[in-house]
């Protein structure tokens, strides 16, 4: 009862951890194409414990596993390979000596037989092989090995019982002691020594051994080491073979398992960075410019490709991209028999603004500018809270961000001056435009000041060369044209108002007199008296 409570803390303890997930419904050949296998290797002809035909149904001792980050198990996904049944891997961790025998035990491997001294003592071994064409020249994968003898066979037991495991190397320039003269690359890190419990463990390399208590969710297995990576020097487009193995020794009970990291089986490739999509959230900005390049010497032959057509002239090691497609490269790195490729897709955001709401010169009569008036113009059929705009006094501080202008409203500017409106969107994340716009200095037109009239009966308005007729001050009342009659006494005003800030006024009397009216006289007879005419 005692025990069962201990167990149940810690349980609860480690609540925060998650279980490793184990899926078992993939051959062994799919496990390697499909999970361990990266970039810049060619596999062929898979076995599972000696037969092509194992590799091609699912077998309870090879499987699949996913969630170790969860479990803080170092490798997240990839490839189990067990001397059980793989599914027992999962936590949580309930004690040692869990065991579950796979149902097609195999016997005897030569080269585990090596390791331990006894091939025939060699029992429910998992052993996955396959020829490879490597396309670089340093091959690498990263694994952790995990065993339910940890800790009770480990140093100071030094147990010649343990389980053994090894990936054994054989191919051109490789001359080792094992069969096909290959060599054990499960190495401990910086040594010529094998990874095995009596290797690695709390007394012997400690640095690379995680101690698995009971009742941890993570794994089952009580203990296993760090990633640990497996490395080897190839020769490009040769073929070689590795033989990845594990058994037990002696017993059939006291599982043991070595996990694979998913895609870390390959030689060292070109790297062009990867896809930059809209789906992503990664693909260029309108008018951005983009360099592809392989890492390596620029005297390596080259070929550049786009949407599958060589690009005349694209013989360098790197490519720079002004356009949405796909690129591929081919480069000659160890001779005209061994090329490697790498391809990106590359794809480039619409304009976040049309090209007619390029920011507008700004006129004005005075050296004072409200730069925030070109924004009717960029914004002009947009919503402006889609945006954040900024103004500079430069295209390299537009371009970095830096020393913004602050007082936008009252700006005090120069004929002549360049300003860099920067609008960046607040829906394509990332992407902007820069426009320049200048600022001019005009002086103002002088309003036409009519003289007041004085006319009899009617005054028909004047052209202007200046201005427009109003009936009231500052452009109010009614607008009068030339050429309309005028036909009371009024007082008009010529107001003008220019789009560059110039506003001026003059006013000017119309006086109408009417013309009398003139009555005939009364004749008038008078009498000549004197006779004198």
């Amino acid at each position: 009862m005692r025990k069962a409570l201990l167990l149940l803390c810690l349980i609860l303890g480690l609540g925060a951890q998650a279980q490793l997930v184990v899926t078992n419904n993939q051959t062994p050949t799919q496990l390697v194409q499909e999970v361990l296998l990266g970039a810049g290797v060619t596999v062929s002809n898979v076995k599972f414990n000696g037969s092509a035909a194992n590799a091609n149904v699912v077998k309870d001792q090879a499987a699949r596993f996913s969630g170790g980050s969860a479990a803080n198990f170092g490798i997240d996904q990839g490839v189990i390979l067990a001397t059980g049944k793989a599914l027992i891997a999962p936590g949580p961790n309930l004690g040692g000596s869990i065991s579950e025998p796979t149902a097609t035990p195999t016997v005897g491997d030569v080269d585990l037989g090596m390791l331990i001294g006894n091939a025939s003592n060699v029992r429910n071994v998992a052993v996955l092989e396959f020829d490879f064409i490597p396309t670089g020249e340093d091959l690498s994968f990263n694994f952790v090995f995990a065993s339910e003898e940890y800790p009770e066979f480990a140093p100071p037991e030094n147990s010649s019982y343990n389980d053994a495991f090894g990936f054994f190397l054989s191919g051109p320039g490789i001359n080792g002691v094992f069969s096909n003269q290959a060599i054990n690359i499960a190495l401990v890190p910086n040594t010529t020594n094998y990874v095995s419990i009596n290797n690695v463990n709390p007394v012997t390399n400690a640095a690379y051994y995680v101690t698995n208590p009971p009742g941890a969710l993570g794994v089952q297995y009580d203990g296993f080491t760090v990633v640990i990576p497996a490395t080897a020097t190839v020769t490009c487009g040769e073929v070689y073979h590795i033989k990845l193995a594990i058994g037990n020794v002696a017993d059939n009970g006291w599982d043991s398992a070595v996990f694979l990291q998913a895609n870390s089986f390959a030689t060292t490739p070109i790297d062009l960075g990867g896809d930059l999509t809209v789906d992503a959230g990664t693909a260029l900005c309108n008018g951005d410019i983009y360099e592809l390049c392989t890492g390596l010497p620029p005297t390596i032959l080259h070929q550049w490709y786009k949407d599958g057509v060589a690009i005349p002239g694209a013989t360098n090691s790197c490519y720079t991209v002004v356009d949405q497609g796909t690129y591929k490269v081919v480069a000659y790195p160890y001779g005209a028999n061994c090329p490697v490729e790498s391809s990106a897709t590359i794809e480039v955001e619409a304009p976040i603004l049309p090209p007619e709401n390029a920011a507008p010169d700004l006129t004005r009569t005075s050296n004072i500018f409200n730069l925030t008036d070109v924004e009717t113009t960029v914004f002009a059929g947009e919503n402006p809270s889609n945006f954040d705009i900024y103004y500079f006094n430069s295209q390299f501080n537009a371009d970095n961000g830096i020393a913004d202008i602050v007082n936008t409203t009252a700006y005090v500017g120069y004929e002549g001056e360049i300003i860099f409106a920067k609008v960046e969107s607040l829906v394509t994340s990332g992407c902007d435009v820069v426009w320049p716009f200048t600022l001019h200095i005009a002086a103002c037109d002088p309003v036409d000041n009519p003289a007041d009239v004085v006319s009899c009966e009617s005054y028909v308005l004047p052209a202007l060369t200046f201005g427009n007729y109003f009936t009231q001050t500052n452009g109010g009342g009614t607008a009068l044209f030339a050429g309309d009659v005028i036909s009371t006494t009024s007082t008009l005003f010529v107001y003008l108002n220019e789009p560059v800030g110039c506003e001026d006024e003059e006013s000017f009397s119309v006086i109408i007199n009417e013309i009398p009216t003139i009555t005939d006289p009364t004749p008038l007879e008078v009498c000549d008296d004197n006779y004198d005419g």
